[in-house]
């Protein structure tokens, strides 16, 4: 998958992922980010979307931007409730604009394999992804 290293703008080739904010800048720069180190990306605004889109595609990841650890632990409790064909046990990073570490942490223990706080670092962001798609 990551074929030129983690500073290539290849290093993302042939991975898919999701990404759901509900802020449209925010999905946009994710989506940018993604694409800009090779990813197929699948933007969507919402949870539902989320689960109407991993009915029918097979992703990669799911980075998701989340506004509290409430609304985060909602989404990944939905996606985890799915079988694991269709998306349930596919890895999720959680980008949150702020938080504290017990907040971070709770992200984490409802189920986002990793989390990252905004803003971000693009070259982070497309390392973290791909040590989780290279890890399955």
């Amino acid at each position: 998958m990551a074929r030129g290293g983690f500073y290539s703008v290849d290093s993302l080739q042939g991975v898919h992922a999701l990404v759901v904010a509900g802020d449209e800048e925010m999905r946009a720069v994710l989506a940018a980010i993604l694409r800009y180190c090779g990813a197929l990306v699948t933007p969507v605004a919402g949870p539902a979307e989320v689960l109407g889109v991993l009915r029918v595609v097979k992703a990669d990841v799911l980075v998701a931007e989340v506004n509290s650890a409430d609304d985060g632990a909602e989404l990944i409790r939905r996606v985890r409730a799915l079988k694991p064909e269709h998306g349930g046990v596919i890895p999720a990073v959680a980008i949150a604009a702020a938080g504290g570490g017990a907040r971070l942490e709770r992200l984490r223990s409802v189920g986002f394999d990793a989390h990252m706080v905004a803003p971000l670092d693009p070259w982070e962001l497309c390392r973290l992804v791909s040590s989780l798609v290279n890890i399955r």
